[in-house]
C-alpha cells in the first residue's frame, strides 16, 4: 500500500534540507518532490508489509527538528 504525505516548512531552506535528507531514507518505492510551493514538500512510500514501519515517524520527526509539519 501506497502512502503519501506532504509536508510544510517555515523557509524554502528548511524544505530543501528536508527534501535532500529525505531522499537519502531507505524506504520502498520512495518518490520525494517539492509541493504546493517552494515551502512544502511531498513524499510517497509504500508500506512495508509484515513488519512494523517507522516510516512515517522517521518523517515526523526529520520535519519537526527543521521547523516543519505534516500538513495532509
Amino acid at each position: 500500500m501506497e502512502n503519501s504525505v506532504e509536508f510544510q516548512f517555515e523557509t524554502e531552506m528548511f524544505a530543501y534540507r528536508f527534501f535532500n535528507t529525505v531522499k537519502h531514507i531507505d524506504a520502498e518505492g520512495l518518490k520525494v518532490k517539492f509541493g504546493r510551493s517552494d515551502h512544502h514538500v511531498s513524499v510517497k512510500y509504500r508500506y512495508r508489509l509484515g513488519e512494523f514501519d517507522s516510516t512515517l515517524s522517521l518523517l515526523d520527526d526529520l520535519a519537526r527538528e527543521l521547523g516543519g509539519e505534516e500538513v495532509s
